[in-house]
């Protein structure tokens, strides 16, 4: 009776010690898993942007280089992963990805001198300039297919690590815009010399606009020399409504949109992370992750930033040819292991 007892509590002690294996291994090698993971970090953008200036007879410019300025990026990613071999290490993973991203695109300088002719028919230089820089507001939102390989390694019973990496395909790319941008049309007449009445005027294209005593010169810098009645603005729409082309503060009919860049782009994915068990078949991702995607822009023809005085805008994101963005920031997720772990040693330890 004693060597019975003595080799039930053995046996006791053995399942014991090997359920605690079993528990503790908790499902970390089987070949299933379904991954959701949550990237939040920061945007930078890249763009290849040329601004033309398709206005008639260009006497002067001075236009500043586009910038696009850091943002965020968020966005979620579930995928399905197959493991394979006798240690369901190494796998392949594919999945959908949704991303939104928030950024600015920015024009510091914008002014050019270009030929045109009033309601009377009367030639004068235009000056078309912002009042200050042109900023616009950017939520992009991108649709992607994630294929990786992905691998997995337990240290602990509790602690692993799970990396993966491979290529994004965009199935989408939105840009929805929004400005606030506003702008100055001023004017500069030549009148003919020798002519009793100055008419008919010409077109002054010289890089200054220059200042005759017979000339007129409608700009603010002027105003501010001679006037001393009223206001800017009250004096440049008085013109206005006699049928010249000045106007002040102009802002656009038209001040949000939404540009689609050219889908079907490749670009690269890395995501490391330590795995914490949850439940048996649960377990966290605390990691952090690198995307980059290279996107195609068809410009736009004929290009004009703002036209019709200032009734048409036409976004900064017209001019963008291609841009480079990547992301980095923290990865958030959950590993969800489909299906049951096998022991093909019997040694009392689920294969990994």
């Amino acid at each position: 009776m004693k060597k019975i007892i003595l080799l039930l509590v053995a046996a006791g002690a053995g399942f014991s010690a090997m359920a605690q294996v079993r528990g503790g291994d908790n499902f970390f090698a089987q070949k299933y898993v379904i991954d959701l993971d949550f990237p939040v970090g920061v945007l930078l953008q890249t763009p290849t942007s040329s601004m033309p200036l398709n206005y008639y007879n260009v006497a002067y410019s001075n236009v500043d280089k586009l910038k696009m300025g850091a943002g965020m990026s968020y966005g979620a990613d579930l995928e399905f992963g197959y493991f394979f071999g006798l240690m369901n290490k190494f796998g392949i993973g594919a999945g959908i990805q949704y991303l939104q991203q928030n950024s600015t695109a920015q024009l510091g300088n914008f002014r050019v001198d270009y030929q045109a002719a009033d309601s009377r028919g009367d030639v004068d230089r235009q000056i078309l300039s912002s009042t200050g820089a042109i900023k616009e507001t950017l939520t992009s939102t991108s649709i992607n297919i994630p294929v990786v390989l992905k691998y997995k390694k337990r240290f602990t019973t509790r602690i692993g690590l799970s990396v993966d990496a491979g290529i994004l395909y965009n199935l989408q790319m939105d840009n929805k815009w929004k400005t606030d941008a506003q702008f100055n049309y001023e004017a500069a007449y030549m009148f003919t010399p020798g002519s009793n009445s100055g008419v008919p005027t010409v077109y002054d294209n010289s890089h200054t606009a220059t200042v005759n005593q017979s000339d007129w010169l409608i700009t603010q810098a002027m105003y501010q020399l001679h006037e001393t009645e009223g206001t800017p603005k009250s004096y440049f729409d008085s013109l206005h409504s006699r049928g010249v082309n000045v106007a002040l503060g102009v802002k656009p009919n038209n001040t949000s949109g939404t540009v689609s860049y050219t889908t079907g782009s490749i670009g690269f994915i890395f995501r490391p992370a330590v795995n914490v068990r949850l439940t048996k078949r649960m377990h966290l991702k605390v990691g952090a992750y690198y995307t980059y995607q290279s996107f195609n822009n068809k410009t736009t023809d004929g290009y004009k930033l703002i036209d019709k005085m200032g009734t048409t805008y036409s976004t900064l994101l017209n001019t963008v040819s291609t841009s480079v963005n990547s992301s980095m920031g923290v990865n958030i997720g959950l590993r969800y292991f489909i299906g049951t772990p096998t022991d093909k040693q019997f040694d009392g330890k689920y294969d990994e």
